[in-house]
């Protein structure tokens, strides 16, 4: 296979991030939960809903991610954005629990199939372009940022939309949207890169487990925050929706307010790795830790203008934890397996989520949305006590150089 020229090259980091803008571009996101019960689904199955989703991603996301590496980042996306783009067509005519657990999985297979690839292909197009092995690696903030923008752009124009149309609209516009990632992969190019050999899988999968779970200890930690932390972020997302209509919110605001907040997790994102040069990883752990805490309690025991403010907690938090850690993997592993190595985090948290969805839906059932924050507040804490703050003893005074774990400019196999 010819290897790609540096212009080639140069183009993959642009068009990367579009591809992972349109595959976040998600118009029917801030009202997500609004339109579903006008499909028949009351709040308690939205989360059995995505619990299913959850559920197909542990099964999909580290075969995917292994498949990427194996075979190629860009087939991987290029399929990926296939079922993106049936998936958003299906939600027009999706109605009832089960046309909409249809919806969730083609959606699953997408960001399956396109998580850990995007990034993996991003992350070794960068590397591939630095002109030394020192060069600070851009692309989980850059990939980041450029998701979190296009939340917060269809967020904003969602709300545009709502002024002028009616809720059917938005889902069309939608399912036209869905269909961009497909016809963007095809414009990149894979990187040069080590491969996996292509016979003795499971050595091969025994290779990365090691390499992620036990040989460094740092290593491993980071893993399993990255698996296990986005819960305390995650549940205030999905419930933010039914915590703003009890609050008096009308729904054509939504919109508004879901774009200003993922915007802020974007800007949180895209400053993360300054703040942490400045501030020390110490810091930032503790802020990422501790913050999802206050906010749970903020949002159960403050007003309607209080409850909302702290909302901005949840994305700040979200922005620096996501980048951070996910830096962090990075940079630590080799890029013969780097794509599986992000599916097999994706894969813990989706897990994870997958496993506590139907307790909270059950607690809301029980106890109401109020109670139900405090518990995730009291949940939140024990998350940090026991991850966090371990990762912090871990990561005093341990603060390698990018590229210092993994090979900064790996040669291809003839």
């Amino acid at each position: 296979m010819k290897a790609p020229s540096r212009q080639q090259l140069q183009r993959n980091l642009s068009r990367a991030l579009m591809l992972s803008f349109f595959q976040h571009f998600m118009l029917v996101m801030p009202i997500i939960v609004i339109l579903f019960e006008s499909k028949g689904v009351p709040l308690s199955d939205v989360l059995l809903l995505q619990a299913w989703f959850a559920a197909l991603i542990v099964i999909l996301e580290v075969p995917s991610g292994y498949v990427a590496d194996l075979f190629g980042r860009r087939g991987a996306m290029m399929i990926g954005g296939v079922f993106l783009g049936l998936g958003s067509t299906w939600l027009v005519f999706a109605h009832g629990f089960w046309p909409l657990a249809a919806f969730e999985a083609c959606l699953a297979v997408a960001f399956s199939l396109i998580s850990g690839a995007d990034l993996a292909l991003l992350y070794d197009t960068e590397l591939a372009l630095a002109e030394s092995a020192e060069q600070k690696q851009k692309s989980v903030r850059r990939l980041f940022f450029a998701s979190d923008l296009a939340e917060a752009v269809a967020a904003v124009a969602c709300s545009a939309l709502l002024l002028v149309t009616v809720l059917d609209t938005v889902v069309w516009v939608q399912a036209a949207c869905g269909w961009i990632p497909f016809l963007v992969a095809f414009t990149v190019v894979e990187p040069p890169r080590e491969r996996l050999a292509k016979t003795g899988h499971g050595r091969n999968f025994a290779g990365i487990l090691r390499a992620v779970l036990l040989d460094s200890r740092i290593l491993r930690l980071t893993f399993l925050a990255m698996a296990i932390w986005g819960l305390t972020t995650m549940y205030a997302v999905w419930l933010l929706q039914a915590l703003w209509q009890a609050k008096g919110v009308e729904v054509v605001h939504f919109g508004y307010l879901w774009g200003a907040l993922t915007l802020l997790s974007a800007v949180a994102g895209r400053y993360a790795q300054w703040l942490e040069e400045r501030l020390g990883t110490t810091t930032m752990l503790l802020v990422i830790g501790i913050g999802p805490v206050f906010g749970y309690l903020g949002l159960g025991l403050l007003g309607a203008l209080g409850g909302i403010a702290m909302c901005s907690v949840f994305f700040v938090c979200r922005g620096f934890g996501a980048v951070i850690l996910r830096d962090a993997l990075n940079r630590r592993v080799s890029s013969r397996f780097r794509a599986t190595a992000n599916s097999l985090a994706s894969f813990g948290f989706r897990a994870a989520f997958a496993l506590t969805a139907p307790l909270v839906g059950g607690a809301l059932d029980l106890w109401g949305l109020n109670m139900t924050l405090l518990l995730l507040a009291a949940a939140s804490f024990g998350i940090f006590v026991t991850l966090i703050l371990p990762l912090i003893l871990a990561a005093r005074g341990i603060r390698p150089r990018a590229g210092a774990e993994a090979p900064s400019n790996p040669v291809p196999n003839p």
